[in-house]
């Protein structure tokens, strides 16, 4: 486990923030985020977050670990924000489209959460996916993802410049400009 790394790479406002903390409560629930703007950190820990989609540039740099890379995007009226298509075919890149996380009158929280919980499963080796019961790992991305969402609450109306480290929010983080 040692030299796999998982890596949250995706462009801006595509949901990576909620795709990092489903990752972080299906993996490993109690570690704040890591974000690494320059991947240059990724030695340090087991889970990190980044915005440079080039995942060759990144792949090419860590040869020396097995690299998973979970990816957001979103094409709609507010963001394009997609992923180039080589990527598509890596083995070692899942990508998560936007409106899978994104919770509608169509998509409740629960169907969310074992949507992503099913696509992890298939995709994570089974050496880094936690030894317990499904169910149990699913609370744990629950459980994050609601402490996450009150933490959104608290700091709506603080500055963007605001930011709680541990789940990596930003005050009015959402439907901003």
């Amino acid at each position: 486990m040692n030299n796999v790394k998982v890596i949250q790479t995706s462009p801006p406002r595509t949901g990576s923030t909620l795709l990092l903390n489903l990752i972080h409560g299906f993996l490993s629930p109690n570690e704040k985020i890591h974000w690494d703007e320059h991947v240059s950190e990724i030695d340090d820990y087991f889970i990190s977050k980044t915005h440079v989609t080039d995942i060759d540039i990144i792949l090419n740099k860590y040869k020396q670990y097995k690299l998973y890379f979970v990816v957001s995007e979103r094409n709609d009226s507010k963001v394009k924000g997609l992923i180039v298509d080589k990527y598509r075919k890596y083995y070692n890149v899942l990508i998560i489209n936007y409106n899978e996380i994104n919770v509608t009158n169509e998509l409740s929280f629960d169907n969310v959460i074992d949507n992503i919980f099913d696509k992890f499963i298939q995709f994570f080796p089974l050496e880094i996916v936690p030894k317990k019961k499904d169910i149990l790992i699913k609370a744990d991305m629950k459980k994050r993802i609601v402490n996450m969402n009150k933490i959104v609450e608290e700091i709506k109306n603080k500055p963007f410049s605001y930011w709680d480290r541990f789940y990596g929010i930003h005050g009015s983080h959402r439907n901003r400009k």
